[in-house]
This record gives C-alpha cells, structure tokens and sequence, in this order.
C-alpha cells in the first residue's frame, strides 16, 4: 500500500509539473519583429489573394481576338416529289464576327480585374503587416511587464520573510506580517493576470500570422531611423494618401466594374455572321452559297447587368472616398502616436523611474534604521513596479507606432525602410 501510494503521489507530481510547464509557458515558437513582418507574406489572407492573382494572370493571355466560334450545321433527308426523288444534304459553316469592339472591351476588363486583384494583394500585405506589427508590440510589452512582476513576486516572497524574521525578533508586528503577506497575494494576482493577457496576445499574433500555437516575442523590437517629422513630410503625405493600396485597390475595383459595363454593352452590340453553305438536291449534283447575318441591338442590350456593374462602380467609389479619410487619420493617428509615447517614455525614464527607485532605497534604509513601516517600503515598491510597468508598455507602445508610421511613408514612397532614409 505504501509503495502504491508513493506511486500514486509520484504520478500526480509529474502531472502537476507537466500542466505547470504546459500552461504557464504556452508559447510554443519564438519570433522576432523581423520575422513576423517576413512571415506576412505568407499569412492566409495574402496567400488567398497571391493564389487569385497567380491563376489570373495564368488564363487571362488566353483571351483570343474571336469571340464567337464557329459553328456546323449538317441537315439530311430523303425527297421524293415532282422534281425527282434521292438524298438531300445541306451543309453550312458559319463564323460570328462583333462589330461592337467586345474583344477589346473584355480584354480591358481583364487588365483592370489583374491590377485591382494586384492592388488588392499589396492592400492585404500592408494590413497585415499593420496588424502584426502592433501585436508584436503590445506581446512584447506584455512579456516585458511580466519579467517585472516576476521579479516583484521574489522580491515580495524575500520581504515577507524578512519581516516573519522581524516579528521573531520583536522588531515587527503582526500588521506588517498581514500586509508583507497582502502584498505577495497582490503581485501573484498580477503575475497571472500578466501570464495570461501574454498568452492571449501570443495565440492572437498567432492567429493573425496563420501560425499553430501561441508565439512569443524574442529579441529586442527595431527602432526604424524615421526622417524628421517636418510639416513638409507631413503635407506630402496627406497629398499622396490617395495612392496608398488600399484607395487604390478600391479605385480600381470601380474601374473594373466600369469597364465590365461597357464589356456588356459591347457584347450585345452588333453581330455579323458570315458563312457559306454547300447543298446537294435529287435535282441538282451541288450548289454553294455565301451567306450574312446581322443581328442589331434593337432591344437586348445588356440593361440588367449593366445597371449591377455601374451600381457597384458608384458604391466602389464612395468606398474609395471613405478609404482615402481612413488612412488619412490613421496616419495622423501614427504620428499622433509617436510624438505622445515619445513624450509620455522621455518622462517615465527620465523623472518617474529614477525618482521611484531612489524612493524604494531611501525607504528601505529608514527601515533598515527603525524609522520606517513595511507599509511605506511596500507602497513605494508598489509604485516602483507599476512605473517599470508602465515604462515597459509605453516602449512598446511607441516602438510599434514608429514601426506603422515607418509602414505608411514606405507604402507612399516618402521612406525606404530597408536603408533608413
């Protein structure tokens, strides 16, 4: 019974460590910042439209000149009347000829349906690299703000038994016990609460960048050399937001549908038939005859599915309105962002982190010296760690900023990101 026991104890142990391994660590795969702008590329929405674009421009060459084929008729039969009785055969080829200018109309679908999917691949990547790029941020800040607390819960652990010792000795009491012991059950609260909001942002990059687990954040986050944020760079970029994927994607979309419009038009315009015809009669050993259809646009003239192209071309075109106002105050959002982290970080690094510490360390040679609570070195560790905190995620925060803001001037021409200038 007792060696059962000790396996059964044995077992729950192990059980204990592999859930604590599991659970607590869930990042399964490390990823850098330049890696996950890399691994954009291969993320399912752009590899969607990749795929889409790759097929597109395989068939559409394929397109001929000729937008009718030809066409066969064979009709045989028996006579017998008046003029004689034998077989009677007819056989007549005929070619459709669109005298409307359809071949040119689809073939300038085409090119627009290939730039607007073209576009729309750039649009996809470029969102996608947005995105990532402030999930990689807000991860890293995240697991930044979890080395603090980790760090703090040690420290807590040290400090509540270095006051047990105290009230051993006479030096403490049991209030400074009770609050050394609430502030290890605070800063535990806070390691998992920072555990978890760590491994929700690891599956959310994760799913974001179409990857199986949840990822962590290695390395240090790149700091892009971005120019100087002039009013001249800011006016040249407002001029050109209209050229950025998005817009253009949608401009284009409209095109397409303007042009499939036409497409339509032209395809129900004028025809013109031209074949010829051989015919054997019991009267006659043969006969051949040239023959000419005209089919006129005197009625069908594609009203139906040309009113749903031109509909869509209008929506297209308030959406790409709608899509010029939006990067416009994302990017004023981005430089928005990077003038106040960049204040907000100056301030914390400068002012709040140092004065903190120094009062941590003043406040714990008054304790040291008897002129001190546990209380007060508590509530100035408190403030030290929410500074460390808040420093870590402002970092993050201003970091990722410069990285979409480095993103927007790229994408208008106005920043070469792999040179810095």
């Amino acid at each position: 019974m007792r060696f059962v026991h000790v396996r059964c104890l044995a077992a729950s142990l192990w059980a204990w460590l592999w859930a604590s391994s599991v659970f607590a660590h869930a990042a399964e795969q490390s990823i850098t910042f330049a890696e996950t702008l890399k691994r954009c590329e291969a993320a399912p929405t752009v590899r969607a439209v990749e795929a889409a674009l790759k097929v597109k421009r395989g068939l559409d060459p394929e397109l001929g000149s000729l937008v009718h084929n030809p066409q066969i008729t064979v009709q045989a039969g028996y006579r017998n009347d008046t003029g004689g009785q034998g077989a009677d055969v007819q056989v007549s080829i005929q070619q459709g000829l669109n005298l409307a200018g359809y071949a040119k109309a689809r073939r300038r679908s085409a090119e627009l349906e290939e730039a607007t999917l073209a576009a729309e691949w750039k649009a996809t990547l470029l969102a996608e690299q947005l995105g990532a790029a402030r999930l990689w941020s807000e991860l890293w800040g995240a697991e930044q703000a979890e080395e603090n607390v980790n760090e703090e819960v040690d420290l807590a652990r040290q400090t509540l038994l270095r006051t047990e010792r105290l009230f051993q000795g006479g030096a403490a009491t049991q209030v400074d016990v009770a609050t050394a012991r609430t502030y290890l059950a605070e800063v535990q609260g806070r390691r998992l609460a920072a555990e978890g909001e760590v491994v929700e942002l690891g599956l959310q990059l994760s799913r974001w960048l179409g990857v199986g687990g949840a990822l962590h954040a290695s390395g240090q986050p790149e700091d892009p050399r971005l120019p100087v944020l002039s009013d001249t760079l800011l006016t040249e970029a407002l001029r050109k937001l209209a050229a950025l994927p998005e817009p253009s994607m949608r401009r284009l979309a409209e095109q397409s549908e303007r042009a499939r419009a036409e497409e339509t038009v032209a395809q129900r315009g004028t025809q013109l038939y031209v074949g010829a015809m051989w015919l054997r009669e019991p009267t006659a050993p043969w006969a051949a005859f040239g023959t000419l259809t005209l089919s006129l646009p005197a009625f069908e003239r594609g009203q139906r599915e040309r009113a749903d192209q031109l509909a869509a071309a209008a929506r297209l075109g308030v959406q790409t309105e709608a899509a010029v106002s939006g990067a416009q105050a994302d990017l004023r959002q981005a430089l928005h962002d990077v003038s106040h982290f960049g204040e907000l970080g100056k301030l914390i690094t400068e002012t709040l982190l140092p004065s903190s510490a120094r009062e941590v360390a003043l406040r714990e040679r008054l304790l040291a010296a008897g002129d001190g609570t546990i209380l007060e070195v508590l509530m100035a560790r408190r403030a030290y760690v929410a500074a460390r905190t808040q420093s870590a995620r402002v970092r993050a925060n201003l970091i990722g900023s410069r990285q979409r803001l480095a993103l927007y001037l790229t994408a208008l021409g106005l920043f070469d990101a792999e040179s810095g200038r």
